[in-house]
C-alpha cells in the first residue's frame, strides 16, 4: 500500500531540498529533508534524497541507512533500490549491491541503468558471462547506451574478444563526439588484434584532445614499441611517468626496452627518480626493488624492499617482493617466511601461494609445496604454475602422480610439417618465413623478463601483426590445421589439468619469434599463462646434428628453480626446419646451449581451449 501524498507544505520542503541539492547547496538541502521527516518520519522520498546527500557528502553507512528506511517505508521504488545498490557497490558489497539491482529490475524490467549497473556487480563477483548478459540487456532496451557499449567493450576485451570489442566501441563512437578515454580503448582492442599502426592512430586522436592522460601515452609506447619505433616508444613512456610518475608497468616496460636497444646505463635511471620524488612510500620502494632484482641488483633491491617493510610491516605486496628477492639470493627458507606472513594477510593471493610454493620447493619441503600448489589450483584452476609445481612435488616424493600430470611420451607432440599449399618443399617456405622473421629482430639483447639468452626475441604479437608478408599468415594457419588434428588423437580425462580443458578447438593467445645464435638456450621455463605451447623451427645449426650432446636441443622435465634443486631432464627433441614440437605449458622445458656460427630460429606461441 502507498503511503499518502505528502501535503503542499512537505512537497514545497521537497521541492525546495532538491532544488538546493541541485545548485550544490547541501546544508540547506540536508535542513529541509530533516524538516519533512520531524513532520512525517516515514517520508519515503525524504529519506532517500536525505541519503543521496548522505552519499554525497561521504557518509555512506548513513546512507544506506536512510535508503533502507525509505525502501521499509515504500517497497516498490525501483530507482531507490537501485540508488542503495549504487552505495553498496561503492563500499564493496557487490553481493548486496547485487540483490537491490535484482528488486529495481524485477519491479521495472524495462530500467536500463538498472541493468547496467547490475552489470558492474556481476563482473566483481567475478562473473563475466552474466555481466555481459547484462549490459546486452541495457542496450537491447537503450540501444544508445554509451557508458553500457564502453563498459561491454571493456569487458570484451578482458576476455579476449577483440574483434567484438572493436565492433562494440566503433559503435559508440558513432553514437557522437568521442571521448578520449573511448579513442583509448579503441586503440587497445586493435592492439590486441597485432593492428599497432591503427591503434597508435587511435591514441595519437585521443591525445590531440586530452594531452595529459598518462594511460593513452603508456599504450602508444606499448603499440611503437611493437612496431619497432623504440625511440618513439620511449618518449611515449617518459611523457606518460611526467603526468603518473609511479606507474609501475610504464616504469617496467620502459626498463625493459632500453635493456633491449642495449641502452643500459639508463636502465634502473626511471626507478631512481621515483625514489627520489618519494623516499618514504612503501609501494615506491617495493617497485624499485622488484626491478632492481629483476635486473641483477640484488643487494640494491634487499636494502629497498628492507625499506619499504619497515614502512609497511603488513604488506602483502612488500612481503612478495622480499621473497622474490631472497629467492634470487638462495635463501629460499627466510623467502618462505616472508610469502608466509603475506598469505597471513592475503590468504587468497595466487603471487604469494605461487611465491611460497616455489620457495618451499627450493627449500627442500615437497610436502609443504604440494599443498600451496593445490591451494593456488583450486584458487586460479587455469594457473599453470599450479600444475609445474604440483609435478615437480610429487616427482620429489617419488609419487607416480608427477607422470600422470606430465606424461612427456604422449603428451609432448613432434609433427614434421608438410609443405604448405604453394610451396614446393620446405626449404622454400622456410626461406621465405626468414626472410620475413629477420626484419622483426631489430633489438641488440634479449628481452629481461623472458627465458632466451644470447640472442633476440621479437615484441608484440607475432600472428595478426600488421604489415607482415602473407607467408606469416599460412604459417599460422598451418600450425592451427596441424595442432587441431594432434589435440584430436588424445584422450577425454575431465580430471587432468591440460587433458581436462580439452575443447576440441584453440585459440593463439601470444606469438613471437626468438633468434639464438652462438651460445644461445633458453632457461628452463613454464608458460604461465598458456594452455599448450609450440615452437617451430625455421632454421637449426649445423651442431643440432650431434645427438650425444644434442646442442640446441629442446629439452623436458628439467626445474629451474635455484641451485638447491637439481633434476635431470626426461626427454629431449632434435630441432629439423619444418618441425613442430608442441606440450602443455606447464610442462618444464629449455634448451640445451649450442656453439657455433649459425643461428637457430623458431616461432614460438602459447594457446587456450576455443
Amino acid at each position: 500500500m502507498r503511503p499518502a501524498p505528502p501535503s503542499p507544505q512537505l512537497l514545497a520542503w521537497l521541492q525546495a531540498g532538491l532544488a538546493a541539492q541541485k545548485a550544490g547547496r547541501s546544508a540547506e538541502a540536508e535542513s529541509l529533508y530533516r524538516r519533512v521527516l520531524a513532520v512525517d518520519p516515514r517520508n519515503p522520498d525524504a529519506l532517500q534524497l536525505l541519503g543521496l546527500a548522505a552519499k554525497a557528502a561521504g557518509r555512506p553507512a548513513e546512507a544506506v541507512e536512510l535508503m533502507r528506511r525509505s525502501l521499509a517505508a515504500q517497497p516498490s521504488q525501483p530507482h531507490v533500490h537501485n540508488n542503495l545498490g549504487n552505495l553498496l557497490l561503492d563500499v564493496g558489497r557487490p553481493a548486496d549491491a547485487l540483490a537491490s539491482y535484482d528488486q529495481a529490475v524485477s519491479q521495472n524490467p524495462g530500467y536500463a541503468e538498472a541493468h547496467f549497473n547490475r552489470s558492474k556487480a556481476l563482473e566483481t563477483l567475478g562473473r563475466p558471462a552474466d555481466a555481459e548478459a547484462a549490459l546486452r540487456t541495457a542496450l537491447r532496451l537503450k540501444p544508445d547506451y554509451g557508458a553500457a557499449l564502453t563498459n561491454l567493450g571493456v569487458l570484451l576485451v578482458r576476455l579476449e574478444r577483440f574483434a567484438e570489442a572493436e565492433a562494440t566501441y566503433r559503435k559508440a563512437l558513432s553514437l557522437g563526439s568521442p571521448s578520449p578515454r573511448l579513442l583509448n580503448n579503441l586503440g587497445l582492442a586493435l592492439k590486441h588484434q597485432g593492428r599497432q599502426a591503427d591503434a597508435v592512430a587511435f591514441y595519437r586522436q585521443a591525445l590531440s584532445a586530452a594531452p595529459d592522460l598518462p594511460e593513452v601515452w603508456h599504450n602508444l609506447g606499448n603499440a611503437l614499441s611493437g612496431l619497432d619505433r623504440h625511440e618513439e616508444a620511449i618518449e611515449a613512456y617518459r611523457r606518460a611517468l611526467s603526468l603518473d610518475p609511479f606507474n609501475r608497468d610504464t616504469h617496467a616496460n620502459l626498463n625493459k626496452l632500453l635493456w633491449q636497444l642495449g641502452r643500459h646505463g639508463e636502465v634502473l635511471e626511471s626507478y631512481r627518480a621515483a625514489k627520489r620524488a618519494a623516499p618514504d612510500r612503501a609501494d615506491v620502494l617495493e617497485m624499485a626493488a622488484e626491478a632492481e632484482a629483476h635486473f641483477g641488483r640484488p643487494e640494491e633491491a634487499l636494502a629497498d624492499v628492507d625499506r619499504a617493510l619497515v614502512l609497511a610491516p603488513d604488506s602483502p605486496a612488500v612481503r612478495h617482493t622480499r621473497g622474490n628477492v631472497l629467492l634470487r639470493q638462495d635463501r629460499p627458507a627466510e623467502a618462505l617466511a616472508d610469502f608466509e606472513r603475506g598469505l597471513a594477510a592475503a590468504s587468497d593471493s595466487a603471487a604469494l601461494l605461487r611465491g611460497a610454493g616455489e620457495a618451499a620447493l627450493a627449500a627442500g619441503d615437497p610436502d609443504k609445496a604440494l599443498a600451496y600448489a593445490r591451494r593456488l589450483a583450486t584458487l586460479a584452476p587455469t594457473d599453470q604454475l599450479a600444475y609445474a609445481q604440483q609435478a615437480l612435488a610429487l616427482r620429489l616424493k617419488g609419487d607416480a602422480g608427477e607422470a600422470y600430470i606430465n606424461d612427456y611420451d604422449r603428451l609432448v607432440g613432434v609433427l614434421d610439417l608438410p609443405p604448405p599449399p604453394g610451396f614446393a618443399d620446405m626449404e622454400a617456405f622456410n626461406r621465405d618465413l626468414l626472410a620475413a622473421l629477420q626484419t622483426l629482430h631489430t633489438t641488440k639483447h634479449e628481452p629481461i623478463d623472458q627465458t632466451l639468452r644470447h640472442g633476440t626475441q621479437t615484441a608484440e604479437t607475432l600472428f595478426g601483426r600488421q604489415g607482415l608478408p602473407p607467408v606469416v599468415g599460412v604459417l599460422q594457419r598451418s600450425l592451427e590445421q596441424a595442432i587441431t588434428g594432434w589435440i584430436a588423437t588424445l584422450p577425454d580425462d575431465k580430471a587432468h589439468p591440460f587433458l581436462g580443458r580439452k575443447t576440441g578447438g584453440i585459440r593463439i593467445s601470444g606469438s613471437w619469434s626468438a633468434r639464438l645464435h652462438d651460445q644461445g638456450y633458453h632457461t628452463d621455463h613454464v608458460h604461465p599463462a598458456g594452455w599448450l605451447s609450440a615452437c617451430y623451427y625455421a632454421e637449426v645449426p649445423d651442431a643440432v646434428a650431434d645427438e650425444k650432446a644434442k646442442q640446441g636441443w629442446i629439452k623436458f622435465g628439467e626445474p629451474n628453480m635455484g641451485p638447491r634443486l637439481r633434476l635431470p631432464w626426461v626427454r629431449a627433441v632434435q630441432p629439423r626446419p619444418g618441425r613442430l614440437v608442441i606440450f602443455p605449458s606447464y610442462v618444464w622445458h629449455g634448451t640445451i646451449p649450442f656453439h657455433g656460427p649459425q643461428h637457430r630460429t623458431t616461432v614460438a606461441f602459447d594457446m587456450v581451449p576455443a
